[in-house]
């Protein structure tokens, strides 16, 4: 079988999703940025987003893909930013957003990690994961994403970017297991088939 390629311009998921796939389930996968635009639909969950693209991207490419999103739910928000994550980075910022949220007292948050899988002439495949937390009033620690610099997952009082400088594989389980619960899948389902 064909290995699976993960549509993605970032490195270190690469490098991170082929380390355990490889270690402890015995398969590898590609990377490639593909020459054209993997298209992402305008939708209310992550879910959504990653089944398009990852399916889009698969039936031009003609082989199995992989595509990986997340997003943050805000509750005073009405979801927000949910599958825009990227465009309020890019658009507000981590400062702008927190001065604009500061005087938000329902501070509860949803993170959502989502992992696809889809092969030519096949529907995509779904695992999903993610936790609970709150939004911080100042950011805090410099590693990852913007929302890792406010967001707190319930039971700590670091966030994820903090969490992520003293312990990775701690910080990681905050993603939930979207991620392993897809490496299960193929091991179990394509692998020797």
């Amino acid at each position: 079988m064909e290995k699976p390629v993960y549509l993605t311009t970032n490195k270190g998921k690469f490098e991170e999703a082929q380390r355990i796939f490889k270690e402890q389930y015995g398969f590898d996968i590609d990377i490639k940025e593909p020459d054209f635009e993997v298209l992402e639909i305008q939708a209310n969950s992550c879910k959504d987003v990653v089944a398009f693209s990852v399916k889009y991207a698969c039936e031009k490419l003609g082989r199995p893909c992989i595509k990986s999103d997340s997003g943050l739910y805000i509750d005073a928000l009405g979801g927000l930013p949910g599958p825009y994550n990227h465009d309020f980075d890019k658009n507000i910022g981590v400062e702008k957003f927190l001065e604009l949220f500061k005087n938000e007292t329902n501070r509860k948050a949803r993170l959502e990690d989502c992992f696809a899988y889809c092969e030519p002439g096949s529907e995509p495949i779904v695992f999903a994961g993610g936790g609970t937390g709150t939004i911080s009033k100042e950011a805090r620690g410099e590693l990852g994403r913007w929302h890792d610099k406010f967001y707190i997952p319930d039971g700590e009082t670091q966030t994820l970017s903090e969490l992520r400088a003293i312990d990775r594989e701690k910080e990681a389980k905050f993603w939930g297991t979207a991620k392993f619960d897809f490496a299960e899948w193929y091991k179990n389902n394509k692998l020797d088939k």
